[in-house]
């Protein structure tokens, strides 16, 4: 009988026995992008003269509990001034990465000078220009470059040579817990 009764609670698969569920929540530790939005991009720096950098980039923010990334494309405006008077503007589409404290960007710039000496006909040049340095995370980026020209006609006066730094204000580096997450 003695038998009986141990076989009996061995197979009848007793609660009293099991082991409880963890109750230990995984999903803050699940990594997620957020959803994509438009943000400011503002940054200044120097190439021969100093210039600033006025635009938006269609931004978002991986997050994962080691690190921070971003990506994303931006349009901006390079305006270089000289004694108050705008020299050279380059209006510019870009794509930008950043991981951790590392960060790498591509863009395409098209320069007009308007310090040439012929009013009606100012120098234009199509520049690409990859650029690679240090990030906090994306939110501040801090990047050399070097101007490749694309077209015949060149700008000879500025430096292809370029050290920038650049701010994404992206509301959600303050506030990632609560972020707008991108559906899948």
């Amino acid at each position: 009988m003695a038998c009986v009764s141990l076989v009996f609670i061995f197979t009848s698969g007793n609660p009293l026995f099991a082991q409880q569920a963890d109750t230990f929540n995984t999903k803050i530790f699940k990594p997620f992008w957020t959803q994509q939005r438009f943000v400011p991009k503002i940054g200044a720096g120097v190439q021969d003269r100093g210039f600033f950098e006025i635009g938006i980039q269609w931004h978002n923010i991986y997050w994962h509990p080691l690190s921070l990334a971003s990506k994303g494309p931006y349009a901006t405006v390079d305006i270089f001034m000289d004694n108050e008077d705008v020299v050279l503007y380059g209006p510019k589409l870009g794509y930008e990465f950043t991981a951790g404290v590392l960060g790498v960007a591509f863009d395409v710039t098209y320069f007009i000078d308007r310090n040439d000496q012929d009013e009606n006909n100012n120098t234009k040049a199509f520049v690409g220009t990859p650029k690679a340095g240090l990030t906090i995370l994306g939110f501040v980026d801090l990047y050399y470059g070097y101007q490749i020209p694309f077209s015949k006609e060149k700008i000879d006066w500025i430096n292809p040579n370029r050290f920038s730094i650049t701010f994404n204000l992206n509301r959600d580096y303050f506030d990632l817990k609560d972020a707008r997450r991108r559906n899948r």
